[in-house]
């Protein structure tokens, strides 16, 4: 019987496979980059069929990595990056034109104005703020969709189109939520009205699906074998789940190019300024709700820093700004790509404050680190205030930039609570692992409660008064 499951996360700048074994030990895993191109200021762009092959070489490097082949596979769990927009056809299969990355600020006007048509779901990164520029950028467009020449979807949907061999196109309601179009409030259905306003058929759409569950079927011409594909599920949903936050109240922080917080909300929408209701996953019938925020320039702070020549690689921030004892007066604010949870001023930017002769590199890196963790701080304050919702003894952290020990250290001390780093740290990949696995008889379901595993636990050290009083300064350098 196949025992292996593996789980392909295609997020903004790379491609991570994972394979896993019946005891949800990781037995091999692969990555791959691509790069983003930038055409003008504010638009950000990706190539469809770039991403295509390095998810397809990543898997088959990390079936080699494992010593398996893919007639091993019990199934295949698809996660990735949410509301970007890739258009293809229908008959040939092949991307037209670039996708449209969901950091992509093109839709900013639009998006205000799709608001207060009441659309209330929708922001400035959702698809439906980008698509009719998308469409109008085609040639012909409007003109194919109507004859249903055409089909999008986000990077899930077009992964499982490309492996299945054009035999399903769908999404779950996690990805959906975040395009815009999706009514979860009310209806669950694709927004009739929104669709009527955009000149827009509902074939042009993915079919909504639940997340766990057999949707189809790999085309045995691309990795050899017929190989059930067992979950669909957004990146920051299935990284919730990987770190078994299964009760209200539970709340997971991913650091990777964004810092994005999650919280349960059980089966209740909930409500925080700068923050986002969302579905978190569908099984059984069962509807699961999370409320997010994202403090926007996260990760990729230590990205900039290197890119900059303050470090010569992203890790090394943890070295060198622990040999510092402290930032000697620098505060930095890390809105790199505009300033997230609770503010939403996607016009609000980066900066430094109390440079002077007698500041090192040192400092600016661990003002850089303090910046990050008192802007996540801030979000997650303002997520409980909000909503209500029990606010828990210790956090769970993931993702590339939580590897930095320094990071979490302070993230522990600004926050007051205990931070605990998931084993494996790629949750997103993990998550979407475990849940094909459930779908393919590997697991029982909810089987993150018991896989979950905690690689390190940091404990606060600063006193409420050092951590009140810090926090409060940073905030006033930046009028916040």
């Amino acid at each position: 019987m196949n025992r292996y499951i593996l789980a392909i996360d295609a997020g903004t700048t790379n491609v991570q496979a994972m394979v896993l074994d019946e005891s949800g030990q990781v037995q091999g895993t692969a990555s791959g980059t691509f790069l983003l191109s930038y055409p003008a200021p504010g638009l950000v762009e990706q190539d469809p069929e770039s991403l295509w092959h390095i998810t397809l070489d990543t898997i088959k490097t990390a079936l080699s990595s494992s010593g398996i082949d893919a007639k091993d596979l019990a199934g295949i769990g698809i996660t990735g990056q949410r509301t970007t927009i890739i258009v293809w056809e229908r008959g040939s299969g092949r991307s037209l034109g670039p996708a449209v990355v969901w950091q992509d600020q093109r839709g900013k006007r639009r998006a205000k104005e799709l608001m207060k048509k009441g659309f209330i779901t929708l922001n400035s990164l959702a698809a439906a703020s980008k698509m009719e520029q998308v469409l109008a950028g085609l040639p012909n467009g409007y003109e194919r969709v109507q004859n249903n020449e055409l089909a999008w979807g986000n990077v899930d949907s077009f992964l499982a189109w490309r492996l299945s061999g054009g035999a399903i196109h769908v999404t779950d309601a996690s990805n959906a939520s975040a395009t815009g179009y999706f009514d979860f409030l009310k209806e669950w259905k694709w927004f009739d009205t929104l669709l009527d306003i955009q000149n827009l058929p509902l074939s042009f759409f993915p079919e909504i699906i639940e997340t766990v569950g057999i949707m189809g079927h790999t085309d045995p011409d691309l990795l050899g074998a017929k190989i059930p594909i067992g979950a669909i599920i957004g990146d920051q949903q299935s990284a919730l789940y990987a770190q078994a936050c299964l009760e209200p109240g539970m709340a997971k922080i991913s650091y990777g190019t964004s810092g994005t917080c999650d919280v349960n909300t059980g089966n209740e929408l909930k409500r925080a300024v700068g923050a986002y209701p969302s579905v978190a996953w569908t099984r059984g019938g069962e509807r699961t709700f999370l409320l997010e925020g994202m403090v926007i320039t996260a990760g990729a702070v230590f990205n900039w820093l290197t890119q900059v020549g303050i470090l010569d690689t992203a890790s090394q921030a943890a070295f060198l700004g622990s040999s510092s004892t402290d930032a000697r007066g620098v505060s930095f604010l890390p809105a790199l790509q505009g300033l997230g949870t609770p503010h939403s001023k996607h016009d609000r930017f980066g900066a430094f404050e109390g440079l002077t002769l007698a500041t090192s590199k040192e400092h600016i890196i661990s003002a850089a680190i303090e910046g990050v963790a008192f802007r996540v701080r801030e979000m997650v304050d303002r997520i409980y205030q909000d909503s209500g919702l029990p606010r828990p003894d210790t956090l769970c952290v993931d993702g590339g930039a939580a590897e930095n020990d320094l990071l979490m250290q302070i993230q522990a001390n600004v926050l007051g609570c205990a931070i605990k780093r998931m084993e494996p740290t790629e949750a997103t990949v993990y998550g979407a692992a475990l849940l094909a696995g459930e779908a393919c008889g590997i697991w029982e379901p909810y089987s993150s409660a018991k896989l979950h595993r905690v690689d390190t636990t940091f404990e606060p050290q600063w006193s409420d008064s050092e951590r009140e009083e810090r926090f409060g300064h940073w905030k006033s350098v930046f009028g916040l």
